[in-house]
């Protein structure tokens, strides 16, 4: 029987030699570095827009604290009735006296409440007359044809041309804003009037209040005001509404220039008055007439009041008078004159009202031209090619 014998065998390896020295990093809990993370995508936060609170103030004074209480009150009232939003007021110390401070909001939501949106604008047609007996003429005609085309008129008024006079007229028209979601508040003064003595100011500013009223501009206060030339006026203030749009009339003057020639400026004088009710039959409220020198002669000129279009592109007149250019010639000048007389009536009647016509040229070439009154979208005839 054989007996096996077990050998345990042990190998040995060398050990290995690292050229260099590793170690496992060492980092506090606070530097340990982040994993990225990637947040959900949504919309970039927003602020809501606030709301802006402004204050009215005045330059008013009360000596007791019971009289500025009652002017606070009706202050607010008055800036209510007119369209404007108030949040309430308060009575503050100035000096020796008292005054108030009333807190509004400037800028409100289309649909609120708000004054209405108005301009108030000054005509002066640029004429100087010598007399001042013509320049007042001049001047109640020229209002009387504002409100004959249903501008409210708040005053007019002489000022003084060199030696000469002229004249003004105060009128309030539309503001045609662009629609928008958010429209201002806008505080506006108007001086009126010429008088001698404060107190006779004072007396006059109920009449200017209801002015306003009737033009449908709610006046908030009216008081008398010292003038530059040492006078008394009144003035208004008032509120309308606004926006980024700004200016934007509903009705503007245009002025045409007669091709009539005279040799003197009384004869101009006279038929510019009477060219007038031509241009109301034509749809152009006529608004007042002037002499302006042509060479060595006079002629005249005509304002009158044109609607706004307002389109994209920017803005159309509603009429204008457009000129029409005979394309023939001819021998003599009464054949023109017959032709003109012929194209005049052709044009009346195709609604297309003739404001001014003449004769020009010499014998064997004589032409003739006339000026039309056309309104926005009516065409007139095409022109022949020369």
């Amino acid at each position: 029987m054989f007996k096996t014998a077990a050998f345990l065998s042990v190998i040995f390896f060398p050990a290995l030699s690292l050229a260099g020295s590793f170690e496992l990093g060492s980092y506090s809990a606070g530097t340990l570095p982040q994993a990225p993370v990637v947040q959900p995508h949504g919309p970039a936060p927003v602020t809501p827009p606030g709301v802006t609170i402004a204050n009215y103030t005045t330059e008013e004074e009360f000596t007791f604290e019971s009289e500025a209480e009652e002017a606070l009150s009706q202050r607010v009232n008055a800036l209510r009735a007119a369209g404007v939003t108030t949040l309430g007021g308060r009575v503050t110390e100035k000096g020796n006296d008292y005054t108030f401070v009333i807190e509004y909001l400037p800028s409100v939501k289309g649909s609120a409440a708000l004054p209405p949106a108005a301009l108030v604008e000054t005509y002066k047609n640029g004429e100087a007359y010598w007399l001042t007996s013509e320049a007042e003429e001049a001047m109640r005609a020229a209002a009387a044809n504002f409100r004959a085309a249903r501008l409210a008129v708040l005053g007019s008024y002489l000022y003084d041309s060199g030696n000469d006079d002229a004249f003004a007229v105060d009128y309030v028209v539309k503001n045609l804003l662009r629609p928008s979601q958010e429209y201002a508040v806008k505080f506006e003064k108007y001086a009126g009037g010429k008088f001698t003595f404060e107190s006779e100011a004072e007396k006059a500013v109920p009449s200017y209040l209801a002015l306003f009223k009737q033009a449908g501009l709610p006046a908030i206060r009216g008081r008398a005001v010292p003038r530059p030339d040492r006078d008394y006026a009144v003035e208004v203030e008032y509120a309308v509404k606004t926006n980024a749009s700004g200016r934007r009339p509903q009705y503007s003057v245009a002025r045409y220039d007669a091709r009539t020639t005279f040799p003197f400026d009384k004869e101009a004088a006279k038929a510019g008055k009477a060219a007038l009710p031509a241009f109301a039959r034509a749809g152009l409220p006529p608004l007042s007439s002037v002499v302006r020198p042509a060479g060595r002669d006079y002629s005249y000129a005509v304002d009158f009041l044109v609607g706004n279009i307002y389109q994209q592109g920017g803005v159309i007149p509603s009429a204008a008078v457009q000129t029409y250019q005979a394309p023939e010639t001819f021998t003599f000048e009464r054949e023109a004159e017959e032709a003109l007389a012929a194209k005049t009536a052709a044009f009346n009647a195709a609604g297309l009202p003739v404001l001014g016509s003449a004769v020009t040229g010499s014998l064997g070439s004589y032409t003739y031209v006339l000026d039309y009154a056309a309104k926005a979208g009516q065409n007139g005839p095409a022109q022949q090619p020369l």
